[in-house]
This record gives structure tokens, sequence and C-alpha cells, in this order.
């Protein structure tokens, strides 16, 4: 027992060095764009360096639950290669070794893994992604809702500001409230000032020299209420469930959000908050997030069982086959999700077939081993 559980370890430690240096390599290929991506709307915003950070600390884990597996994919393969280039792995079998003492300690390092990528993708992710989205609420709060030159709708709201003046300010203001079935109200103002609480999702605009402008009810006599103002106050929720960044985005839902969307979706409840009509695609997203965690036990039963037969024989053949399986494996994915989406497939199937399919060529690899020997 004692030499199995040496190798075991010696097994582990290999692959788990090639893994770290593969997520050092991996991680930051796939978070500088997203970092970049986020920091330039941050500092439009107004965004401090302790935001940029705050900021950072949310993007670094859910980039890490994407970049693991690929990491393990990558390091497994190297190791893999290094071993049979140096025929450790000849040597291991020559003394009487078979498939398990191999394929064993691998997939406990390929568990592990997915157990870590589960947690990140199923638990963290969703609170990580309402995380920024809260980030951007205060931002929000410090002036960076509003922007000149652009109509901006909030819900059943369009306002339109010609110019940002010093701190709050705002010059040629123009709003169109469509927020009574019966009539609209137009208000058009020279300047004002906003706040914003984001406690309770409240813009407040204290509008100077304009006019208010209502549409008539079709009971009316006569056309529009028009009345000029020297100061008047206006209120709304520029921000509440179901409208701009507090939608509920597919990938901002937990397990039972997810499960609820379906259920209601199904039974044609009203959801303004939800960001999608179609049920598939929370039922998707629900398949998503179990699949992929599972990915690194398959790459480690592959990957193992490619060892076992000769095929990788050096890192830079390590190398080639890890970019072979993350391209079929990814690519597939990306395809079954789309037609999970558009219903052609349930997603229960559809999400699991890449899995299925590894599963098959891990398996087949080990027994075709065993056959021969």
């Amino acid at each position: 027992m004692t030499v199995p559980w040496t190798i075991s370890r010696y097994l582990v430690k290999e692959v788990a060095q090639h893994t770290a240096l593969g997520l050092l390599a991996a991680t930051p290929v796939i978070l500088i764009p997203n970092v970049f991506d986020q920091a330039e709307e941050f500092w439009i915003a107004g965004a401090t360096l302790a935001d940029q950070l705050e900021m950072a600390r949310c993007i670094v884990p859910l980039v890490i639950g994407y970049s693991l597996p690929i990491a393990f994919l990558f390091g497994l393969m190297m190791a893999i290669g290094r071993l049979r280039g140096d025929r450790e792995i000849t040597a291991m079998r020559a003394n009487g070794l078979g498939a398990g003492a191999l394929v064993a300690p691998i997939c406990v390092l390929g568990a592990v893994i997915a157990l870590i990528t589960a947690y990140l993708m199923i638990e963290a992710e969703p609170r990580l992604r309402r995380e920024l989205v809260t980030l951007g609420l205060r931002l929000a709060s410090r002036g960076g809702l509003i922007e000149e030159q652009k109509f901006q709708s909030f819900g059943d709201r369009m306002i339109f500001v010609r110019k940002r003046g010093e701190g709050r300010r705002l010059e040629g203001v123009m709003i169109l409230d469509a927020s009574r079935k019966d009539r609209r109200i137009q208000v058009f103002a020279e300047t004002g000032e906003f706040s914003f609480d984001p406690e309770s999702g409240i813009l407040h605009l204290s509008l100077e020299n304009g006019d208010l402008r209502v549409d008539p009810h079709p009971s009316d006599a006569f056309e529009e209420y028009r009345i000029s103002f020297a100061g008047f106050d206006y209120d709304f929720p520029a921000l509440r469930r179901g409208v701009g960044p507090l939608r509920d985005f597919v990938d901002q839902l937990r397990m039972d959000e997810l499960r609820d969307a379906i259920r209601r979706l199904e039974a044609d409840d009203r959801v303004w908050e939800l960001s999608y009509r179609n049920p598939r695609i929370y039922a998707t997203q629900i398949q998503r997030m179990f699949s992929i965690p599972f990915s690194p036990l398959l790459f480690a039963l592959v990957g193992a069982s490619l060892g076992l037969r000769g095929v990788i024989r050096s890192r830079a053949r390590g190398m080639l086959a890890a970019l072979a399986l993350f391209a079929g494996y990814y690519g597939l994915f990306v395809y079954v999700q789309d037609i999970a989406r558009e219903g052609v497939l349930p997603p229960q199937l559809a999400i699991w077939a890449p899995n299925a399919i590894l599963l098959v060529i891990g398996v087949g690899l080990i027994a075709e081993d065993r056959r021969l020997r």
C-alpha cells in the first residue's frame, strides 16, 4: 500500500503544479478584457480607486470559475506528457501498477477541482454579479446615472439632458412620462439639479423655468393642460425591480430563483423583473450550472486514459491534446446551449451531451487498456 500511496501523492502533486501554472496563464487572458470593459464604464461613472478594487474583487472569482476547469485540462495534459516523455508511466506499469494507480488519484484531484468550480458557479457567481450591480448603484448615487446628449429609458419614463453642468446641475431637460395609461405627461425645463437615493432607487429632479404639458383624457373637452413653472420637483423610481440595472438577468439568479422563474413563466405570471420570458433559458442555466463543474472530473478520466494508451508522449503533445479537447468540448457546449434555448432538444439532454461524450471516451479507453493487458 505504501508504493501506490506514494505514487498517488506524486501524481496529484505533478498535475496540481501544472494546473496552478495553467491557472496563472488562463485567468489573466479571460480577466483582462472583462476588467477593462467594466473599468471603462465605472470610470465614466466617476469610480474611485476603491471602487475599481471592489470591482476586481467581484470579477476575479467569476473568472476563476471558468478558467479553473480549463487550467486543469491543460495542466493535466502537460503533466501526463511529461510523465510519458520521461518514461515514468512506463516504469509504473512495468512494476505491476494497473490503470487504477494512475486514474484514481487524478480523478480525485478532478473531483476536488469540480467541487471548487461548482461552488464558484452555483453559489458565488449570482451573489458576485449582484454585488457588481450594487456597486453600480452606488456610482449612480454620485451622479453617474444621468448622461448628457442621450435618451435614457427608466421603465415608462424617458429623459433627455442636453448638457451636464458642474456637480449635479442639468441644462435642457426633457421628460416623457407614460406611467399612466390614461394620459401622458411631458416636462421641459431650462435648468435643474438631480439627486439619487440608492436605498429606494428614487431619482429626484429639481427643475427650474419650464413647462408641464399633460395630454388630455378622452373625456376632457379641451386638448391639453399646459402649466409654466419657475420651480418643479419631480420624483420617480429610476431603479427598481424589473428596470435597468435591477432587472434580473439569468446569470444573477440563484438556483431557487431560477426554478421559481420557470414555474412563474409556465404559469403565465407577470414577471417584469426578469430579463427573458422564455422558460427554456432558465432551465438551460440550471443545467449549465451543474454540467460545467462536472467537466474537470471527466477531463481527468479522459486525460489519464490517454496517458495509459501512450497517446501523449511530451508536454508539446499534451498541449496540443488539451487544445483539441478544449476546442471540441467547449465548441460543442456552446452549440448545445443554443439549441437547448431554442427548444430543439430538452436542456437536460442537450447540455449534458458533451459530458456524456467525454464519459464514453474515457470509459472506452480504460476498458480497451484492460483488454490489451
